[in-house]
């Protein structure tokens, strides 16, 4: 029998709207599913860099952020001991000179209209419950639960991109829970913070040690404000994630002036983080992760929407070449291509903050990029994945 769909997209982040997107614009039957409604709330620092400019420009969306959203113009690092060293976009790269900071509830939103836009069907406030069984040797498609009735969607393919925790990656035993590439996170937006600038800040202050915090602008007074660390830290160290984020606004050199006297707008929201693709295995059979489910975040940054945004596009592009050659082991393009681009980096990064992630490395670094800025400007490049032989995907 004919599956109901091409494709079911689980999860409708940016990783999940970004590959809905590429597989609707050329014409394949794709079914995007979310749990929440949109907009909905989501954990995360908010912030753009100039890499995810560039997908953003490929989706089309990047007008309707240009003018509404805070620009930023590079970032800025804290050491308690190594001074400031600022970094402005785009550092000597072919990326875009600038990057954003957005709310995910609206950059998630205006990514899931656009996949409609492009012809995928959403369904919202939709919970995928399990997977249907097996049959020669795929996975038939998902079981959702949609305004109280449980159904079977059928699909030749099926794409997690339902982040860190992805049920999708969970039934089939593709993530790990290595501690080295597990991460937890939270941030707090707060009104009233002081000189907020047009970069992103970085704190990774002996206060908070090895956890790192940052705040990002929304607007003159209101930030995106937030720390976080590796699980090994915290299995060494037993470091509270709520504690830390108190001692960050309280006790650290630089950021508590900041936030001495900002409030905040809403409780607290944390988030697990799986970090440079060592938490997940991103493809089995006629399945792929995408973003957060794969393991897509920056394991010295944390960010992961340029990740998100590039793994779908990459997933949809090997989908899109085994719906049209009827052959599901067109799929195994998708890890090699994020082995290629993405591998030694990553490996690296995850080496740089396992070993590297302390004062006495933090602040004699910090302090000489404060003093060298093309010092600076290289260790920009290397943090935000924009080195000067990388072209935009």
């Amino acid at each position: 029998m004919k599956a109901d769909y091409d494709a079911v997209i689980v999860g409708a982040g940016p990783g999940g709207s970004s590959a809905a997107f590429s597989l609707a614009s050329r014409g394949f039957r794709v079914l995007l599913l979310d749990k929440e409604v949109f907009p909905r709330e989501k954990a995360c620092g908010d912030g753009i860099a100039p890499r995810a400019v560039h997908s953003l420009r490929v989706l089309g969306v990047e007008e309707e952020l240009a003018g509404r959203f805070r620009r930023t113009a590079g970032m800025r690092f804290y050491a308690t001991r190594g001074g400031v060293t600022e970094v402005r976009y785009p550092m000597g790269s072919r990326f875009p000179h600038h990057g954003y900071v957005v709310p995910r509830r609206e950059l998630d939103s205006i990514l899931l209209r656009r996949a409609r836009e492009a012809g995928a069907e959403v369904w919202e406030g939709c919970r995928v419950a399990d997977l249907m069984p097996w049959k020669d040797g795929n996975v038939q498609g998902v079981v959702a639960e949609r305004e109280g009735e449980r159904r079977e969607v059928s699909a030749s393919y099926i794409v997690g991109a339902d982040g860190a925790s992805s049920l999708v990656g969970r039934k089939l035993g593709l993530l790990r829970h290595d501690p080295r590439y597990v991460g937890v996170s939270v941030r707090c937006y707060m009104q009233g913070v002081r000189e907020v600038s047009d970069f992103l800040e970085i704190y990774p202050e002996d206060a908070i040690s090895p956890a790192c915090g940052w705040i990002f602008p929304l607007d003159r007074e209101t930030a995106n404000v937030g720390v976080g660390f590796m699980l090994h830290a915290r299995e060494k160290r037993r470091m509270n994630l709520n504690r830390v984020l108190e001692d960050f606004c309280t006790r650290t050199r630089y950021a508590a002036e900041k936030l001495g006297g900002a409030r905040p707008l809403a409780k607290p929201r944390s988030a697990l983080l799986r970090v440079g693709m060592g938490g997940a295995v991103p493809r089995l059979a006629n399945v792929v992760l995408v973003g957060d489910a794969a393991s897509m975040v920056n394991p010295m940054s944390g960010e992961g929407i340029t990740y998100a945004l590039e793994s779908g596009r990459w997933a949809a592009e090997a989908l899109a070449s085994a719906l049209r050659r009827g052959d599901p082991e067109e799929l195994a393009l998708y890890p090699l291509t994020l082995k290629r681009y993405y591998g030694r980096y990553f490996r690296l990064g995850t080496m740089a903050i396992r070993y590297g992630n302390n004062p006495w490395f933090i602040n004699p670094l910090l302090l000489a990029t404060s003093r060298m800025p093309p010092l600076g400007d290289k260790m920009g490049r290397f943090l935000m994945n924009c080195r000067r032989g990388a072209f935009p995907l």
